[in-house]
């Protein structure tokens, strides 16, 4: 189903293109696509298609981003075969159309992960070296206060992960504490058992109810209903020590995880 196409790659090319079907029909006579017909209203502009031998669909489509780059877009579900091999999938769908754009391709756009790469970024994710970073990107913000949250879990059916109330040098470990839930997540699903990278448990809060206890003046914070911008509307979490239940509820501590991050990961 479309709603399910969660993971958004696209190439970046010279000038827009007007019409996709003799790229996606060159790359079907290839055979590096299996099969392929137009989105039912869409014209030439958009195309369902079927590639490596699955069932599992994918929809290609031209489009210009909110900076005026011409994309070729590709919205794939890749939740169900993991972070590597549904990151190797995608970026092989890519492969697949930029051989029929040859000189046309200027790079890549991960519009899930918000992240430009290179052509040399989906050539390595393609033949399945694909490193955690290439998925899932963590970006940090502010002043004195600092923000770290994530982009692109969503594709991998887990939320994105904020921390709040950072300093400058609490950003690599929590860069890397974020990176470690995720690979629990994205292992285990959004039952498993989470920790920080000293063992430490912890449990997801949502963001809305997170920012009930923490100033509304950090970097990252905002009311509930307030627009956060492009990116930051799909699920989202931050982090709590799990501590044990108490009249049946557990406390949030949001500041214990802060304190439990080094000052640096060297």
């Amino acid at each position: 189903m479309a709603e399910r196409y969660t993971s958004l790659l696209a190439l970046v090319l010279d000038a827009p293109l007007d019409e996709i079907g003799p790229v996606v029909k060159g790359a079907v006579n290839a055979r590096d696509i299996d099969r392929a017909a137009s989105v039912r209203g869409a014209g030439e502009s958009a195309f369902e298609v079927h590639w490596g031998g699955r069932m599992q669909k994918a929809v290609v489509r031209a489009l210009a981003d909110e900076d005026g780059a011409a994309l070729l877009r590709t919205e794939a579900y890749i939740g169900s075969d993991g972070l590597t091999n549904g990151m190797q999938r995608q970026a092989q769908l890519l492969q697949a159309l930029s051989r029929q754009l040859r000189g046309r391709v200027t790079g890549v756009r991960d519009l899930s992960a918000l992240t430009d790469r290179d052509a040399a970024w989906m050539n390595r994710v393609a033949i399945g070296a694909v490193e955690h970073e290439d998925a899932i990107v963590a970006k940090a913000a502010g002043e004195g206060t600092w923000w770290v949250r994530t982009h692109g879990a969503a594709r991998f059916d887990v939320p994105d992960l904020e921390l709040y109330g950072l300093n400058a040098a609490q950003i690599s470990a929590a860069e890397v504490a974020l990176q470690h839930v995720h690979a629990d997540l994205v292992r285990g699903g959004l039952r498993t058992q989470l920790s920080l990278p000293d063992g430490t448990l912890v449990r997801l809060i949502p963001v809305l109810e997170s920012w009930q206890h923490v100033p509304l003046d950090w970097p990252g914070v905002g009311k509930a209903g307030h627009e956060r911008g492009r990116g930051l509307d799909g699920p989202r979490a931050t982090l709590s020590i799990l501590h044990k239940p108490r009249l049946g509820r557990y406390k949030t501590d949001l500041d214990g995880v802060i304190e439990r991050l080094p000052a640096s990961t060297g």
